[in-house]
């Protein structure tokens, strides 16, 4: 068991690393676009007649690789008012299993369809002609890391509950 938490530990990392990795990278190449294109308007040099299918394409990986890191963190926006008026009680463990199981089925349901639009995506880009699955398939792929990171959440909410009220009937 011990050597089985390592390697989900070391994938984890792993994960970690390439979502904000690829978060960053997408960061600085629309940047860089966004800045040479800005450029270009009143230099004009050259034309950037294929900046907007570029910078489609970074946003949406951006979009989608960002908020699957910040979903593994714990540190995506959310509202916790409730949550912290209820914080030490049941009603605020329940709260938070419930709030967890509506995200695991979100992130599921957005991974099926992510997957289903990705499949049946025929489109071709007008520049660089390569297939828009390309693009899509940043949607399935981070709601899967999304639907795994939501699990491990269910667990350890339902493990915090138990514990509390296992205390509480000592």
């Amino acid at each position: 068991m011990n050597r089985f938490l390592k390697i989900v530990t070391v994938i984890d990392r792993f994960l970690g690393r390439l979502m904000k990795g690829v978060s960053i990278l997408c960061m600085a190449v629309l940047l860089i676009l966004l800045a040479g294109n800005v450029f270009v308007r009143f230099v004009p040099i050259m034309s950037f007649h294929w900046f907007d299918e570029i910078v489609r394409w970074a946003f949406a990986w951006l979009v989608f690789f960002g908020a699957a890191a910040l979903w593994r963190e714990n540190e995506h926006f959310r509202i916790q008012w409730l949550q912290v008026k209820l914080e030490g009680t049941i009603a605020g463990n329940i709260l938070a299993l419930v709030l967890e199981f509506l995200s695991l089925f979100f992130f599921i349901v957005l991974t099926y369809f992510g997957m289903w639009h990705t499949i049946r995506a025929t489109q071709w880009t007008p520049i660089f002609n390569l297939s828009v699955r390309w693009m899509y398939v940043c949607v399935p792929i981070n709601g899967f890391f999304m639907v795994i990171y939501s699990l491990r959440n269910v667990i350890s909410q339902i493990c915090l509950f138990r514990k509390k009220t296992d205390r509480k009937q000592e």
